[in-house]
């Protein structure tokens, strides 16, 4: 999954490895790759967004508990067992949950619930058995991103089979960011000067052809969870230097030798950890 939840420039920064020179530059965006992932397991959720259809055993109620979920494109049923969802649900026959989670801004949750809305749509439960519910939509934390300052500045459309982006402020990103142009996702894996190379319609997206100067977004992941990965990504690079030891992370002790999050990365995340909801969800 190409995602990092912390830039390259920032992890070579003179505050955090101080590293000049691009020699460890695929090193250093794999750790932080890595990095990202290893959060996602400890925290039980991912704060990238991913849009995707799935799928859920329906139980004959009207609550259905979900993975973190910014937003559905469409809900429908199986009505009739044969693994095909031909009822297609009103925006008004569901309600999402927590009420004004508000995953899209900066200080949002997401949703982990959706709710039959009994007095507003025309459903009552969910089918029973499963699957019997697809959900298409937007899933992660949340979705925040914010003008980069850049536009596309081709001089003409930048077509959707094109991987090398150029834009008017090549300062305004870094590697490892992921970027929004207009409904599609990109990931910056290299930087010369204005010129962006960019891996195409990731999570879940469709490249497509956009007109030249389009806004281009970077997409904002929260604070703490940056931090994480800086954290985790510098010990675990530094580590090097000392032979590999567990030096910093107050676990040389365990049974285990520190494998996983170090203690205080683990800290840092503890109020993003989500208990599992079982297999398949």
């Amino acid at each position: 999954m190409t995602n990092a939840y912390a830039g390259l420039t920032t992890l070579k920064s003179a505050g955090v490895l101080n590293i000049t020179g691009a020699g460890f530059d695929d090193r250093l965006l794999a750790l932080l790759e890595d990095v990202s992932r290893q959060i996602d397991g400890y925290c039980n959720r991912h704060f990238y967004v991913l849009t995707t259809t799935r799928r859920f055993d329906g139980g004959k109620g009207r609550t259905l508990n979900v993975p973190d979920l910014v937003s559905i494109t469409s809900l429908k049923t199986d009505e009739d067992y044969d693994r095909t969802y031909e009822l297609t649900w009103a925006s008004t026959d569901y309600l999402l949950y927590p009420l004004n989670a508000e995953p899209q801004q900066p200080w949002g949750r997401p949703y982990t619930r959706i709710l039959v809305d009994i007095e507003g749509g025309s459903r009552s439960t969910f089918p029973s058995g499963g699957p019997t519910v697809q959900v298409a939509g937007k899933w992660g934390f949340r979705e925040v991103t914010e003008d980069s300052g850049a536009d596309i500045n081709e001089g003409g459309s930048f077509t959707s089979a094109d991987t090398t982006l150029t834009v008017t402020d090549g300062t305004k990103f870094s590697v490892g960011d992921t970027i929004s142009i207009e409904s599609e996702a990109l990931y910056v894996t290299s930087i010369s000067t204005n010129d962006l190379t960019v891996t195409r319609g990731v999570n879940g997206t469709t490249a497509t052809a956009h007109d030249d100067a389009t806004d281009v977004s970077l997409y904002r992941y929260p604070g703490t969870v940056v931090e994480a990965c800086l954290m985790q990504a510098t010990r675990l690079w530094k580590r090097k230097d000392s032979a590999y030891a567990h030096a910093g992370d107050g676990r040389a002790d365990r049974s285990d030798g520190g494998v996983g999050l170090d203690s205080g990365v683990e800290r840092l995340l503890a109020s993003y950890r989500r208990l599992a909801l079982g297999p398949g969800v």
